[in-house]
């Protein structure tokens, strides 16, 4: 059975859409439908569209939220960033780097939140570090630290993740974070 755009905007309807079970009704034939929603004048619409098509996952969702991600309006962006979170590592990063540099202050806030804590790409992982030690009064500093101090090192490549220097040091090292787990030798075979 074909999904059909009044489906789609059927399931978006609502104040508060059942997304998860949306998205597992449409799943990728609704992409299409979404992407128009998202490229719409009705703000509200748009902005579930594109959290929907993070939900989907696909790398035709990617483009949609993309797309969310250049809207003229900021809550939509904010819809792309949250959108974004629920994408792979690998295809989150090149819109949470666009989105972490929005001129708008709440959608940097929702990207920051959004950075996977799991293998962010090195570029994504070295913008949220320059925010982290960005001097002066910048907005999201602490929010920055706050994600940086969650982020994993890659297993595979330790040098991917340079030390946070100075003063951000310090702080990222006072806030809480994981226990490590120790590393367990194995004897030869």
């Amino acid at each position: 059975m074909a999904v059909t755009f009044e489906q789609v905007k059927a399931a978006l309807d609502p104040e508060e859409p059942a997304y998860n079970k949306a998205a597992a009704a449409l799943g990728a034939e609704a992409l299409p439908h979404l992407a128009v929603l998202v490229a719409g004048d009705q703000m509200m619409l748009a902005s579930k569209a594109a959290y929907l098509a993070g939900l989907i996952g696909t790398a035709k969702a990617v483009d949609v939220v993309q797309r969310a991600a250049r809207s003229a309006h900021a809550s939509v962006r904010v819809a792309a960033a949250a959108a974004a979170g629920k994408l792979s590592s690998a295809d989150s990063g090149d819109v949470l780097i666009k989105l972490i540099d929005d001129g708008d202050i709440g959608v940097q806030k929702v990207a920051l939140r959004a950075v996977p804590a799991d293998a962010p790409s090195g570029a994504l992982r070295a913008r949220v570090q320059s925010l982290s030690i960005a001097k002066g009064q910048a907005p999201n500093r602490e929010l920055a630290l706050e994600t940086m101090s969650r982020m994993k090192v890659s297993v595979a490549d330790p040098t991917d993740a340079e030390p946070i220097p100075g003063a951000a040091r310090k702080r990222a090292a006072t806030t809480k974070r994981p226990a490590a787990k120790k590393a367990v030798k194995r004897k030869p075979r």
